[in-house]
């Protein structure tokens, strides 16, 4: 039985799929480069930086301030997945049970994006961008917050929606449950998840 839940943010808590991938065709469109929704959303769930790079543009780091710039512009898009809230109440009425998140977020980013949520006081460790030398895909990130919470890997699972999520999980060791809900395409996953979760409130039913 798990007790140490470990979640991404972008695309299995929040929505936020429109907010960035609109922002950033936009950012793309005002140096000329025209991209569709597809080609865009190719780079979900990555470092913003690490998109830019992944998409070729020149000077991603001036195109990152500019992208995160107008992410306020498409905040109308941002919302929790139905059942979330009601997930992690559940999950914490068990003092079992240790909440952590791993995200490509940074901490700035985290706090501007989910704080208004109302969801942070739900978790005992945060892992943000820049806290470990490499991020997701690599397992440092999750290795760290399993060192933060303290837990046997054997009693974790890490939550997400991309395959950079199911990498980091199964590289540290722990298993990996799908957030189908956030998920366009689960046939790219195969049979490798560990679990496919239909909706938030499954992920409270004895796993």
């Amino acid at each position: 039985m798990k007790t140490a839940f470990i979640f991404d943010i972008d695309g299995t808590l929040l929505n936020t799929e429109q907010m960035y991938m609109k922002s950033l065709q936009l950012t793309l469109a005002n140096h000329g480069i025209n991209k569709t929704y597809d080609e865009v959303y190719a780079v979900f769930g990555l470092p913003s930086f690490e998109s830019l790079q992944y998409l070729g543009v020149n000077n991603p780091k001036a195109m990152q301030a500019e992208w995160q710039g107008h992410y306020h512009e498409f905040w109308h898009e941002v919302n929790l997945f139905d059942g979330v809230s009601a997930m992690l109440q559940l999950l914490r009425t068990n003092q079992q049970n240790a909440l952590a998140v791993v995200t490509s977020n940074t901490a700035t980013e985290f706090k501007d994006h989910v704080t208004p949520f109302g969801i942070t006081q739900y978790f005992d460790s945060f892992t943000f961008a820049g806290d470990t030398p490499r991020m997701k895909p690599f397992p440092d990130p999750i290795i760290h917050a399993l060192a933060d919470l303290d837990v046997d890997s054997s009693k974790a699972i890490y939550i997400g929606d991309s395959v950079h999520d199911m990498q980091a999980a199964h590289t540290a060791g722990i298993d990996f449950g799908l957030a189908t809900w956030g998920v366009k395409d689960i046939a790219k996953f195969g049979d490798e998840p560990d679990y496919l979760f239909k909706h938030p409130l499954d992920i409270t039913k004895n796993i």
